[in-house]
């Protein structure tokens, strides 16, 4: 066999790339969301954790991570449907802090964190990088991880190429390619990503659109927007956070999510979470000065 048809022969019995399915067999398949977070977070589809600098976004992902890993609610509110294992990668906090936070998170569970099924990478994946991706394939399927968290995104975006940020086409490229590699892995990419410098600028809430870099907002299939709803006060341990949840399964709602981690210079640092859905923590708020307003009419303060 010469190599001209060897060389033919090995494209003809190469698998299609492209292909079809009809409505009838469409159908067939369930059109119900594959919930891992109830109303929060579906199977299969990437993930986009945005917000400012300094907003916890870090912390929000391990603690999405952890909840995930040990079957606990997100948040202390978001029911888990599905417990897997979670790879963590992390680029920026460095490796002391992301291993105390995570056992903070664990206390406060009533977890032991050296049983939590999350799994800690502190060198981050090349994803512009055809031989990184497919060795982070390899490795979330080897460890069977059903979640992966990378964090943050700007700092992996290349991987020996230049892109630009700004070009729709290189971004877009690079973020289906490493949704591809962990898909086919068995593995639900998360990414940790900043916002533009003027997103936080008077207003609480954010929207897809400020989030930095073209291509992010159109790629994101589900996201978890966060913002402080008030200025952090030093030392105080306390954030007042405003946390935007959506998807393309349906899912959207707004919340108040108020984290208590201790003062700062505490032995050792709490994770206290509570998050109520907008409007409602007005409504607390009102009843709580009227309860105050009455209370003192009434001579008991």
């Amino acid at each position: 066999m010469t190599k001209s048809n060897r060389a033919a022969e090995t494209v003809a019995k190469k698998k299609p790339r492209l292909s079809l399915v009809s409505m009838a067999e469409l159908c067939n398949e369930s059109t119900a969301p594959d919930w891992l977070v109830k109303n929060v977070m579906a199977a299969k589809q990437p993930l986009v954790i945005g917000g400012p600098a300094k907003c916890l976004k870090t912390s929000l992902a391990l603690d999405l991570a952890v909840s995930l890993a040990t079957g606990t609610p997100f948040l202390d509110t978001f029911a888990v449907t599905e417990r897997c294992d979670v790879a963590v990668f992390s680029g920026e906090s460095g490796r002391t802090t992301i291993n105390e936070t995570v056992q903070r998170i664990c206390r406060a569970r009533d977890e032991d964190p050296a049983e939590c099924g999350v799994h800690c990478g502190f060198r981050l994946p090349r994803l512009g990088n055809a031989a990184d991706r497919k060795e982070l394939k390899q490795l979330l399927r080897d460890r069977k991880i059903g979640v992966v968290v990378i964090d943050p995104l700007y700092l992996c975006l290349g991987g020996g190429r230049s892109i630009s940020a700004a070009n729709l086409y290189d971004v877009g490229g690079i973020l289906a390619a490493v949704t591809d590699a962990c898909l086919r892995a068995g593995a639900t990419p998360v990414l940790v990503h900043h916002t533009n410098k003027s997103a936080a600028a008077g207003k609480e809430s954010l929207a897809l659109y400020d989030l930095a870099y073209s291509g992010v907002a159109e790629f994101a299939r589900q996201w978890l927007l966060v913002n402080r709803r008030t200025e952090y006060r030093a030392g105080s341990g306390a954030h007042d956070l405003v946390l935007s949840v959506g998807g393309s399964a349906g899912h959207s709602s707004r919340w108040r999510v108020l984290i208590n981690e201790g003062p700062g210079d505490a032995k050792r640092r709490s994770w206290s979470v509570r998050a109520v859905r907008d409007g409602e923590s007005d409504s607390i708020s009102s009843r709580s000065r009227r309860r105050s307003r009455s209370l003192c009419d009434a001579g008991e303060v």
